[in-house]
């Protein structure tokens, strides 16, 4: 039976699931001092590998994973100058499908919230940068919590309204609604707020129900324990790294608003939502929303810097990547799901959008992690 010790930074429960999943299937013992208290630290520990999550430089754990030269996997350890590898969820992706989530809905104010030196934070203001925009910053203080209400406070006044804020987690999304509402802003109407990995008992529990990023953190720790296990069996990784992408958008309340000004536009993305599935075409969409083409397509390219469309496109895409994920319809089938009746077209437009055909998508998001595991935690 192998030992194998989990040493956490922060207690993750999903990614504590996979990893037991993993165990059960393949009679290991897991060592658990470190994980209803990160700091307690067993030194001498000997056993047969770690799974660890580096991210801090100035703690004991770096040092006493390399003291203990056994196998090591670092789970969602953003730290890059570590010999093991790394088993991390795909933020840079995670990043672009907030901010498009954000400009479909017509956002063209941007911010982050949360710790200072969140990859999540940094990889999001690229990707608002990127396409054009600006990025606002605020990071979390740490304080009291009137000191932080002042400081949010001072930041919100000199940011232009209706803002979009992506948070580097669901705790740091919920203390942000929080927050913006004892300041007296409106959840969603004036401030959009989304939180990442989509802890539901967090999501659920904020006065306003707090969107998210569904990330995959339970396939990161049966990945990640998979791996080790290759290494303890004398086998290398295939890679130093392997990126587990996020599921989806989960909207709730504090995301659930327009930011465009024109009713049109807002009719016509309400539409389109509803009625992707129906093979609707932009005429359409025209004839619900009683306005000429000619002006819809320039309202909507104002809006939301997109045709009506592409608009219609990547709602269609977008839930097409959900079908890849989540079942086994062919292509074919799951072109016709999302209102495409020609799924060469399809692919087409999905390559163009992923780089990627929908079947590469498919086997890239599976992965070999995701195979492996029990059809009911698929």
């Amino acid at each position: 039976m192998k030992n194998v010790l989990i040493a956490l930074e922060a207690h993750r429960g999903p990614l504590l699931e996979g990893i037991a999943e993993y165990a059960r299937r393949h009679d290991w013992h897991l060592s658990l001092e470190m994980v209803p208290n990160p700091g307690n630290i067993p030194w001498g520990w000997d056993g047969d590998g770690i799974l660890t999550m580096l991210i801090r430089d100035d703690t004991d754990l770096p040092r006493f994973v390399a003291s203990c030269a056994k196998p090591t996997v670092n789970l969602e350890g953003r730290r890059m100058a570590t010999p093991y590898p790394r088993v991390l969820t795909d933020v840079t992706l995670a990043a672009a499908m907030a901010f498009d989530y954000f400009r479909l809905k017509g956002f063209v104010n941007f911010a982050f919230y949360g710790y200072r030196h969140s990859v999540r934070g940094q990889d999001f203001a690229a990707t608002v940068r990127r396409h054009g925009f600006e990025c606002n910053v605020l990071y979390e203080w740490g304080g009291s919590w009137q000191g932080e209400l002042e400081i949010t406070g001072d930041w919100l006044r000199k940011l232009p309204k209706p803002l979009a804020v992506f948070c580097w987690s669901d705790y740091a999304g919920a203390r942000f609604v929080d927050m913006a509402r004892s300041l007296g802003y409106r959840v969603p109407e004036d401030i959009a707020v989304l939180g990442m990995d989509n802890d539901e008992l967090v999501c659920d529990c904020t006065a306003v129900r707090l969107s998210s990023i569904q990330t995959d953190i339970k396939v990161v720790g049966y990945e990640g324990a998979a791996l080790l296990d290759r290494l303890m069996n004398g086998r290398q990784p295939d890679s130093a790294d392997r990126f587990i992408p996020p599921r989806e958008v989960v909207e709730r309340g504090s995301t659930d608003t327009l930011a465009a000004d024109s009713p049109a536009v807002a009719a016509a993305v309400r539409f389109m939502k509803s009625h992707y599935a129906d093979f609707i075409k932009v005429a359409d969409v025209v004839a619900d929303v009683r306005i000429s083409r000619r002006g819809l397509e320039k309202a909507v390219l104002a809006a939301l810097g997109k045709s009506p469309r592409q608009v219609l496109e990547q709602i269609r895409l977008d839930r097409a990547r959900v079908l890849l994920r989540q079942t086994d319809d062919k292509v074919a089938e799951i072109a016709r799901r999302v209102g495409m009746s020609d799924p060469k077209h399809f692919s087409t437009l999905f390559r163009n959008s992923l780089g990627l055909s929908p079947r590469q998508y498919r086997q890239q998001w599976q992965g070999p992690a995701r195979s492996a595991m029990p059809a009911g935690d698929k």
